[in-house]
């Protein structure tokens, strides 16, 4: 029974005999001593020796056959000043964070505009006719940065994604390309069940973001005020939400695609086959995109409009990627 003894006596026992030999005058060293003999039984001491200003005061347990010492070191406590400084920062940063609406998972769907805008395509570039329904947009944007000017209001907002466009061809073409051109070819059989090209790369916005709703920061004399009331109305004063609050961001968005693939699935002598190539297709490594992210409380829309072309210049159709989607799970 003693190893389940001990334990109960040091956690009722441990802060009592501190606190009995606690002085304002030199310190000492002092060292708990809990254990058990025949000649005393169960037994704690206090024991007080010199100057202890480098050294840890220790708590030692002794059993039968262990003696187990935990070595104790004063904490630096911080001044009342600094605690609000402190907690000031951290609402602040929480109220900037709430109020940014970039960091989540964003999914849509892809197009592809002709010269004209349209997403009918003409005859050199009926090829590249994609099904929108199934040209899938996926992003997660893990990072997200604001510099805010003055209050949560305004801010310039950055950050770090990593996404994948898929462009779901619509017509039974194989593409293929050469150091000049890419081209489709017709194909009779098989039937591509799934046909589509697909990119996978880094994103990065740099926009201008507004909030319209009002998030006051609390005062010092407001943190002390919290602290005493036991009901939380004055802290519920100053709890930050979206919720009526409309959003507004507008800027660009660069991407960096290092990764292509296009990929087939279709039907053979009743097997599912599946073949994917690697391989640039003369896509342009990188996109510059015009970009708005607009929304009401936690929802939040999205479009992007390319800036630059889908392919390399004169390698292929002239064709404009042209994205809009939502915010599936956001991350603040």
């Amino acid at each position: 029974m003693m190893k389940f003894i001990l334990p109960l006596m040091l956690a009722i026992l441990c802060d009592q005999a501190f606190a009995q030999t606690d002085t304002a005058a030199a310190p000492h060293r002092q060292s708990l001593v809990m254990g058990a003999n025949a000649r005393e039984g169960a037994f704690v001491k206090v024991l007080t020796e010199g100057d202890s200003t480098n050294k840890p005061s220790p708590v030692v347990i002794t059993t039968q056959r262990k003696k187990i010492t935990i070595l104790t070191e004063p904490r630096n406590w911080t001044s009342t000043a600094d605690s609000m400084a402190d907690r000031l920062k951290d609402i602040r940063t929480e109220r900037r964070n709430k109020f940014t609406y970039w960091s989540g998972i964003d999914v849509g769907v892809n197009t592809l505009l002709g010269p004209d805008n349209s997403t009918d395509l003409d005859a050199t570039a009926d090829f590249m006719t994609i099904d929108h329904a199934k040209s899938r947009f996926l992003s997660i944007n893990f990072m997200e940065q604001k510099i805010e000017f003055g209050s949560h209001h305004v801010g310039l907002l950055t950050g770090l994604g990593w996404e994948f466009v898929n462009y779901r061809l619509k017509n039974n073409n194989l593409l293929t390309y050469n150091a000049d051109s890419i081209y489709g070819i017709p194909v009779q059989e098989p039937d591509f069940r799934k046909n589509k090209l697909r990119q996978m790369g880094l994103r990065v916005p740099l926009m201008l973001e507004f909030n319209t709703k009002r998030a006051p920061m609390p005062t010092e004399e407001d943190l002390n005020a919290m602290r005493s009331d036991t009901t939380g109305t004055i802290a519920r004063g100053f709890e930050h939400s979206r919720r009526h609050n409309f959003h507004i961001a507008m800027g660009v968005v660069g991407s960096w695609y290092f990764d292509t693939m296009y990929k087939q699935k279709y039907q053979l002598d009743g097997d599912t086959e599946k073949d994917r190539s690697k391989g640039d297709y003369l896509l342009l490594p990188y996109r510059a995109a015009a970009s708005v992210r607009i929304g009401y409380g936690g929802l939040n829309l999205f479009a992007e409009y390319s800036l630059t072309p889908l392919f390399k210049d004169g390698k292929g159709p002239e064709l404009t990627p042209f994205t809009v989607g939502l915010t599936l799970i956001g991350f603040n």
